[in-house]
This record gives C-alpha cells, structure tokens and sequence, in this order.
C-alpha cells in the first residue's frame, strides 16, 4: 500500500512537469522514481539509468529504489553530471573529462560496493593530473557528503 502512495506521488510530480521523456506508465517503484527525476533534472536522470543498467548487468540483480538513492551511487552518478559539465564549459585544457570518467567507472563497477568507481576517479593520478578542476569538484563533493549526516 506504501508503495502505491509512493508510486501515486512520483506520478503527480511528474505529470505536473513540463516535459516527460516516457512513452508509458512506469509498472515499478524504480521506473517511477527514474521517471520524476527526468523531469526535475534530466541529466541525472540519463547517468543515473547508465550507472544502474551498468551494475545490473554486471551484478545480475536489480537495484532498489534505496540503492538508486544511496550517497554511494549518487557519488558516482554526480561524477558523470560533473564531468559532463567540466566538459560543456571547457574548464579542463585536455578536454575529455567525460569520456575519461565514464571509462574509470567502467572498470570499475564492483557488486559490493556501489562506490568503487567513485573512489577509483579520486584515488587515479593521472586522472588527477590530466583533469585537474574536475578532480577539484570531485574532492570538495567527496569531502561535503563525507561530513553530511546518512
């Protein structure tokens, strides 16, 4: 029954949002939560169906909406929007952010933890060295979710 409250909720945000990218209804709780985060911040929304479609495949499981919110996941997902926008913006002289962060996550996906890629950007040196205002962002939002409350 909470679900479906839940479920009924995620539905009116959604409905009352300006632009909605589902051709259907979500059947689950997980679709439902993509679906109202896609019209409140899509670029989250598009990384945050990669990194989960990435674990999925490699872990043979589904990840739960609690997973999908998680600080572990969110770090990883927010690495993506960042270096996706250190990219947009030019920030970085070697450029590629984005393609460099979505290769090290790549190898990185582990079942066990949902942020081991995450750590995998902050602990890779020449990561560092190459994307350095990336790294920069990444550090400080490392360093801020680390001293926030669960």
């Amino acid at each position: 029954m909470k679900n479906k409250k839940v479920i009924a909720l995620i539905m009116a945000v959604a409905a009352s949002g300006s632009s909605v990218y589902a051709a259907t209804l979500p059947t689950s709780e997980v679709d439902a939560y993509i679906l109202a985060m896609n019209t409140m911040s899509p670029i989250t929304a598009k990384y945050t169906i990669q990194y989960k479609q990435a674990v999925e495949q490699k872990c043979n499981t589904d990840l739960s909406v609690e997973q999908l919110n998680s600080k572990a996941f969110t770090n990883v997902v927010q690495a993506m929007v960042s270096s996706e926008t250190v990219d947009r913006m030019g920030l970085d002289a070697a450029g590629g952010s984005l393609q460099d962060t979505l290769s090290v996550i790549g190898k990185n996906v582990k079942c066990s933890d949902l942020n081991a890629p995450f750590k995998a950007l902050l602990d890779d040196k020449d990561f560092t060295r190459k994307h350095q205002h990336l790294s920069k962002v990444l550090h400080t939002w490392n360093e801020v979710v680390s001293q926030s409350k669960p």
